[in-house]
């Protein structure tokens, strides 16, 4: 009997701890859920106060701890003298998860250097070709674009154009009557017109991205679209250039060190007795592929306000290009397109939700509600983000601010969550830089 009681408790021990590790994997699971919760919950606060227009206060999980408290017991009683009772074995064991964490504010100086940082087209190019919805980082991207009123109706032109001549095309279609069904709207608001500023001497459309007015976000999303329609994508493209002129190996003691530089910015290439020295440069072209003459669009991702010199400079590098690839008769002649797109800092993209959200829910009762729609991965049009008020049952995200709560519900017909990702990704990839940001315009050329 002694030896069945000392079984049987090795047996309760063993399942025990497969009873911990159980409750262990729950609670790395508890882990993970804990961290999206909590920085899912953060945006969403973050985009609150941007919808009231206050200031932002930023913060993050610095650290996330948690323990197994666990007790156990084995008693056993063993039959003692005459009559004693039969063997009695109990057992147990108790496992109480528990979560603690430290927040750690984000204010110091790199982190805001970072995170007013405007994207760059680098940036842009790598969402794109992780086949990132293109409307989304249009929306979440560009604060607003600058186009001359001819270029702006060059395109409007080319777009019909393309939508006529290949409504075969499935992708095509659907974009087209997308595009069409935005012009709809567009006409049915009377003197919806893009605004017009005065650049360098130059009359020009600004089309913004601000959902706080449904005529000018119609305007944009009218653009980007017939952009989207004409092959709008971003390709890096890789320069060499010569550093001095062309040396001998006798100007080399030893000719081995110089090939030590591959994998920086310069290369040598030759052989024999001959070596050049070239510095490799990276740049990111914006092409509209779909347009009728190659190479006849110049689009600047700027990180300013303004059109920079550098985009009206072009022509010439345009003109070498049309020279040097076999085009459809007249397109040399034709006008290049020039457009400006300042881009958003991960601080504007949030103020951006925050607009957003400020569309959706107005902060004045009188004001009606507006959405923000977009054409999904689907084809079906979707809304940005979706945030309502109140404690809905299983949220995605809730958060209580200034006594209210706000809820994101589940479900596909909006982009709030895929947003929060894109956010939170962003400001990760952003959140550190050691000077202040520069206002100097990075142009791509096609």
């Amino acid at each position: 009997m002694k030896r069945v009681s000392f079984v049987a408790l090795a047996a309760s021990l063993f399942l025990s701890g497969c009873g911990t590790e159980v409750h262990v994997a729950d609670e790395l699971t508890t882990f993970n859920e804990a961290q999206q919760k909590g920085t899912a919950q953060l945006v969403l606060l973050n985009i609150l106060r941007a919808r009231d227009r206050q200031p932002l206060a930023y913060s993050h999980f610095d650290v996330l701890r948690g323990g197994i408290s666990g007790s156990t017991s084995a008693g056993l009683s063993v039959p003692f003298g005459p009559g004693a009772a039969a063997n009695a074995l109990a057992s147990g064991i108790g496992v109480t998860p528990g979560i603690s964490q430290d927040v750690k504010p984000q204010d110091d100086q790199d982190f805001y250097r970072g995170i007013l940082t405007p994207l760059s087209a680098e940036t842009w190019a790598l969402y794109q070709d992780q086949d990132w919805n293109p409307d989304l980082l249009f929306h979440m991207f560009v604060e607003d674009i600058k186009v001359s009123r001819e270029d702006y109706e060059t395109v409007a032109r080319v777009t019909a154009g393309l939508c006529r001549d290949h409504a075969d095309v499935g992708g095509v279609a659907a974009s087209c009557s997308d595009l069409a069904h935005i012009n709809a709207s567009v006409g049915q608001i009377s003197g919806c017109v893009p605004d017009t500023i005065l650049l360098n001497g130059r009359t020009l459309l600004k089309l913004m991205n601000y959902p706080g007015d449904r005529c000018t976000q119609l305007q944009y999303d009218e653009f980007t679209l017939s952009l989207t329609i004409l092959g709008f994508h971003i390709a890096e493209e890789t320069a060499k250039s010569d550093v001095g002129p062309a040396m001998g190996a006798a100007a080399f003691k030893d000719t081995s060190w110089p090939f030590a530089l591959k994998g920086s910015n310069v290369e040598i290439t030759g052989s024999g007795g001959t070596y050049q020295f070239k510095t490799i440069s990276k740049s990111y072209a914006v092409a509209l592929s779909n347009m009728p003459c190659p190479g006849a669009a110049n689009i600047a991702v700027a990180a300013t306000s303004e059109l920079g010199s550098q985009i009206r400079e072009l022509n010439k590098e345009d003109s070498a290009y049309l020279a040097t690839h076999k085009l459809p008769e007249g397109c040399a002649e034709k006008p290049h397109l020039q457009i400006g797109m300042t881009t958003r800092s991960p601080d504007g993209m949030l103020y951006y939700m925050g607009e957003v959200a400020r569309a959706l829910l107005p902060t004045n009762p009188g004001d009606a509600s507006q959405t923000v729609t977009l054409r999904g991965d689907d084809g079906k049009p979707h809304t940005l983000m979706n945030i309502v008020e109140g404690d809905i049952a299983d949220p995605a995200v809730r958060v209580d601010y200034h006594g209210t709560t706000y809820s994101v519900p589940r479900g596909e017909s909006h982009l709030t969550m895929q947003a929060f990702e894109l956010l939170e990704q962003v400001f990760a990839l952003y959140n550190r830089a050691s000077s202040a940001p520069s206002t100097t315009a990075v142009t791509v050329v096609p």
